[in-house]
């Protein structure tokens, strides 16, 4: 079977995201190639590559998930723009209809729990104490994903 035009760009600009992983343009790169999966899955008439854009989809989104836990995991005073970069590649599988790793809500949570610390740095902690407290409750499931 010959894969249609949409998923060989998908494929290339998805690859090129993950590259590019750190930087603006791998995130264009990547919110683009998602893009571009999502309308292959909605086009009817591309529903012999469905299953290979799935698993191309959920395969993206299972190693930049891994880096991104790696780099977290790795590092406990990355840079704020660093850590609003990794949110922001996080957040770009949220509304694709690829079902997010179990441990997607935790990973969020801490880069915004780190992200609070930067913000709130130098201000009380009752200050930033409201805002973790909000994120305890994402994390304990009283909130959304």
């Amino acid at each position: 079977m010959r894969e249609s035009r949409l998923l060989v760009d998908a494929r290339a600009r998805l690859a090129m995201g993950e590259a590019a992983f750190g930087s603006k343009e791998g995130l264009h790169e990547l919110q683009e190639g998602l893009a571009m999966l999502e309308e292959l899955l909605e086009d009817p008439g591309e529903a012999a590559c469905h299953a290979i854009a799935r698993n191309v989809g959920r395969s993206y989104l299972a190693r930049i998930y891994a880096r991104a836990a790696a780099r977290v995991a790795a590092d406990p005073h990355i840079p704020e723009p660093e850590l609003e970069h990794l949110f922001r590649v996080l957040r770009s599988f949220d509304d694709t209809g690829f079902e997010l790793p179990p441990e997607a809500r935790a990973l969020k949570i801490e880069v915004v729990r780190r992200l609070v610390g930067l913000y709130y740095e130098g201000h009380g902690a009752g200050a930033k104490q409201p805002v973790l407290e909000e994120l305890e409750a994402l994390l304990r499931g009283d909130g959304a994903r």
